[in-house]
């Protein structure tokens, strides 16, 4: 064979994969890579690549491998342990995450790729086939135990047995639950969902639900859009929801919601949280700033002094941090509510 493949390095996992983080960390930026401030590398994972930029507050996992000519990690990006990502070219945005044992490889090409944009997640056991580019648009998810393949071949194509090469492209706010197969050429538009078990070997349009093997649209102009009064209802649900979820781990919580606007007290011993949601940012704090969220109704999210930080739910930005508001920010990821970093 003129060219060699190593599945496993097993030399570079020996001698550099089980360093400890900073010790990692500073080997690789000896070769050249660039990783930021506050990232951390799992016991055992490695990173082999030409060109290499891992952004702040990121983490790799235990012995993962991520194995590609050019790798660019953006900031809040988590890869879960077990897992093997191995192509020619892998990019994954802001605050994206892949879990645990996900693999990524395949037969290489120089255009094998894996592009995974802003708030993306693969979840745990998924394979995908980047022979040729996979590329994920912002807010979409992949589910569990799902398969994406950009070929497939087996039989003699010159004996007329079909052979196909070709990318995937799924759009921005795609859903696909546990157990999709999605075969090569397949583009999905933006805000679709899938059904579990269902296999896609043709172009999906926007704003579909799909489901079957192979798959059929369901329904179009999905999803139905709601009313403000159903949108505030909802709100409201979501917070009690969010009251109970820390009383349960041991918050002390004072909640007032009327005519629209929340008003929420946490308090654990030292920690003293402040969440205010109103119709948009005129409303004035009046507590410590660090701890003090303010999410709005309208407009976009930005700084202001009398907060630690702020959300808006009608564009769906962010600005700023505290334990408090990540705390809030996970809880209504579980509801699909995820928000756009502007700083």
């Amino acid at each position: 064979m003129l060219i060699k493949k190593i599945r496993i390095p097993v030399a570079h996992i020996v001698m550099i994969g089980f360093l400890p983080s900073f010790l990692k960390k500073f080997v690789y930026r000896l070769k050249g890579y660039k990783i930021a401030r506050n990232v951390n590398l799992g016991l055992g994972c490695v990173i082999i690549g030409k060109e290499v930029e891992i952004r702040k507050n990121s983490s790799i996992g235990f012995l993962t491998i991520v194995r590609a000519d050019k790798i660019k990690i953006g900031r809040f990006v988590k890869i879960g342990s077990l897992s093997v990502i191995d192509t020619a070219r892998f990019e994954i945005d802001d605050d994206a995450r892949i879990n645990e044992q996900v693999y990524v490889g395949g037969i290489k090409t120089p255009e094998s790729a894996l592009l995974m944009g802003k708030r993306t997640i693969i979840m745990q056991a998924s394979y995908l086939n980047p022979t040729l580019p996979i590329i994920i648009g912002d807010d979409s998810g992949i589910g569990g135990d799902c398969l994406l393949f950009t070929h497939g071949s087996w039989n003699s194509e010159l004996e007329g047995y079909p052979v196909k090469f070709a990318p995937i492209t799924i759009g921005k706010k795609v859903w696909l639950p546990w157990r999709v197969f999605i075969m090569p050429g397949v583009t999905i538009g933006d805000n679709v969902v899938i059904g579990a078990d269902s296999m896609i070997n043709k172009d999906i349009p926007a704003n579909c639900l799909v489901a079957g093997s192979p798959a059929k649209i369901l329904k179009e102009n999905f999803p139905t859009p709601l009313s403000e009064e159903e949108k505030s209802k909802i709100t409201e649900r979501i917070f009690s929801e969010f009251s109970s979820h820390l009383m349960h781990n041991g918050f002390n919580v004072d909640m007032n919601f009327a005519n629209g606007a929340l008003k929420m007290s946490v308090k654990q011993e030292s920690t003293n949280a402040f969440i205010n949601y109103c119709e948009d940012e005129s409303l004035k704090a009046n507590t410590e700033t660090y701890n003090s969220i303010l999410i709005v109704r309208k407009g976009t999210a930005k700084n202001i002094s009398a907060y630690g930080m702020m959300i808006s739910l009608e564009d769906n930005t962010r600005i700023g941090s505290s334990f408090a508001g990540e705390e809030l920010i996970s809880f209504l990821s579980r509801y699909g509510i995820r928000f756009n970093r502007l700083d």
